[in-house]
């Protein structure tokens, strides 16, 4: 009860607040699951009082675990005051405080940083230039630094220019340690009447975090730096036919320095990545699609100062993608779509004592025909092959060598007269066959498996009239799994399950507002088979409850769900979830 008190007293304060600031933007949340809670808001102010201008932010961001009161929070305060002396220039103080507390690890990692200094930004041609400096102190780990900070921003954002450049630097002195942020973007924007498109952007970004390990005021210190260079191209060959090429390159390098049985060692990671994908689109009367290649390549290598400082696996990560879609209009009424992946991916570790080295093939294959029975309904019928093969380079491992091979077919049914009837009706029959490449004769040392199901759902929503009407939502799904002789095709079931939902929720909405709330049930039942026609039950679940749902135009949004469950081997329990939102834009 007490901490249900300090959630409730967090949410009105939040609220309280928000309406005294008479703030532009207010949100307060709270999301409940038994014993586990999430709660917070946030809050935007702006306001501007003859020359003088005034912006304030507040955010918080926390959850509590209620049986050991275990609290984990964030918060974030920020506020201007700046004097426009020109239409373009205005200076002013600026502040700054950040908060992390995390009681679920005792508080091992609590830190805070407050920023009290002085700020000025200009504008002209497009162009937005800030500068601020001032006073900082933090602390971390109860050490408590005080020092300096600067920082700089630069953008140019305005639509229909050919060039934007964006720099972000902070740069803060906290005793002997420093920290630095550098995010410099450039960009160019080529847009023509002719349909041409391209946008080349090139960035460097650039972190330094020096932070205690411990009350003794040990330090690490990480440095990352990443480079990347982006293209994206849409040229028209034809009035039907267009190529759409993107193109990327990131070099980052992570180094982390630390001690090492008194030893001041670092340790550094290299990470490549190259990326392509041209597709060629076209269109020819009622059929239009693409067809495509990808590629995605990924190299780490890793070095350290110290030759027994354990290191991750580097790895080199090759992967090729054929794509292709198909869109065929075959009436009004009727169309067909295709989609299709082939895929083979290439994984190396440079490390001879390592045998995750393999290749990976992929094939997927989606068709799926839509029609429009009347004005009112749809239906569309699909389905999915998926097959994955895994090969182990190195013989230590091939004995993983398997196929996952995926089959489903699905339709689904959707009808919608306004004011009267909303419904959708899904099903879907599916299968997964895992395969081993390796193994003994049927069902001696088998590992392959298969796993079947059927999915049914049915949502409804019934208006008996403009302000009264009935939600109602059904499902049911039926699975089993077995051990599996690929060549033979035969299974030996060795466990099923089913599982029925249903909810009945009748409601009133008038204008911007509606209420509903009924009952909620669920029911699962597993088996398992001691040969193929027996089987005994080893769990069963019943969930008996209710839910109520409250939305004020998108002002607050309630949702709340209450249930009584009974299942095998455990006592009779009782489960809560429910989210409330409150929203405010003055």
């Amino acid at each position: 009860m007490k901490t249900k008190r300090y959630i409730i007293s967090s949410v009105i304060i939040l609220l309280l607040f928000s309406v005294a600031s008479a703030a532009d933007t207010t949100m307060v949340y709270a999301n409940q699951l038994n014993h586990y809670y999430q709660f917070g808001g946030w809050n935007r102010f702006s306001a501007e009082f003859g020359k003088i201008h005034v912006y304030n932010g507040i955010s918080n961001s926390s959850s509590i675990y209620s049986e050991t009161s275990r609290l984990k929070t964030q918060s974030d305060i920020t506020a201007d005051v700046l004097y426009a002396f020109t239409p373009q220039f205005r200076f002013g103080l600026t502040g700054k405080y950040f908060l992390f507390q995390n009681g679920q690890t005792y508080h091992a990692y609590d830190y805070d940083q407050g920023r009290l200094g002085i700020k000025g930004d200009y504008k002209k041609n497009n162009y937005t230039i800030m500068l601020e400096n001032g006073f900082a102190g933090e602390t971390r780990l109860g050490i408590r630094d005080m020092g300096w900070y600067g920082g700089l921003e630069l953008d140019r954002s305005s639509f229909g220019l050919l060039f934007y450049p964006e720099l972000d630097w902070d740069y803060s002195q906290m005793g002997e340690r420093r920290n630095f942020t550098f995010n410099n973007k450039i960009s160019f924007r080529v847009k023509q009447s002719s349909r041409l498109k391209n946008i080349f952007t090139a960035g460097l970004m650039a972190y330094n975090r020096e932070y205690y390990v411990s009350r003794e005021a040990d330090t690490e210190e990480r440095l990352n730096m990443t480079t990347y260079l982006r293209n994206d191209l849409y040229y028209p060959l034809s009035k039907n036919v267009a190529i759409d090429y993107k193109a990327g390159f990131t070099s980052s390098s992570d180094g982390l320095g630390f001690s090492y049985y008194d030893e001041k060692v670092t340790r550094s990671r290299q990470f490549l990545t190259l990326e392509n994908d041209v597709r060629l689109h076209a269109k020819l009367g009622d059929f239009k699609g693409y067809i495509g290649f990808a590629n995605n390549y990924k190299q780490s290598r890793t070095t350290a100062t110290n030759e027994n400082i354990s290191l991750p696996s580097d790895y080199i990560f090759n992967k090729n993608n054929v794509l292709a879609r198909l869109s065929w209009q075959i009436s009004d009424r009727d169309s067909i779509y295709v989609n299709y992946l082939g895929s083979l991916l290439y994984y190396d570790t440079p490390d001879t004592n390592n045998y995750d080295d393999r290749d990976e093939l992929t094939y997927s294959f989606s068709p799926m025909w839509q029609h429009r029975i009347d004005k009112y309904t749809t239906m569309s019928l699909g389905g999915n092959l998926f097959l994955h093969h895994y090969v182990y380079l190195y013989h230590q491992r091939s004995a993983q060598n398997h196929w996952n091979r995926v089959f489903s077919i699905r339709s689904e049914v959707n009808t919608n007269i306004p004011e009267r009837i909303r419904w959708s009706s899904k099903q879907e029959l599916y299968a997964n066959y895992f395969v081993y490449d390796h193994e003994d004769s049927a069902f001696v040392h088998v590992q392959s498996m298969v796993f079947r199901g059927l999915k049914l759902q049915q949502n409804i929503q019934y208006y008996f009239s403009s302000s009264l009407f009935l939600r109602a939502y059904m499902f049911l799904r039926i699975e089993d799994n077995g051990v599996l002789d690929w060549e033979n095709f035969i299974q030996e079931i060795t466990d099923s399950k089913y599982t029925i939902k249903c909810e009945l929720t009748p409601g009133f909405k008038r204008k911007k507002w509606n209420v509903a709330a009924g009952p909620v049930f669920s029911y699962r039942k597993d088996y398992r088979y001691t040969d193929m026609s027996t089987r005994t039950e080893s769990y069963h679940s019943l969930r008996l409850g209710g839910l109520i749902s409250l939305q004020l135009s998108n002002k607050l949004t309630l949702h709340y769900r209450l249930e009584q469950i009974e299942q095998s081997g455990a006592s009779r329990v009782y489960n809560q979830s429910g989210s409330l939102r409150f929203n405010m834009i003055f």
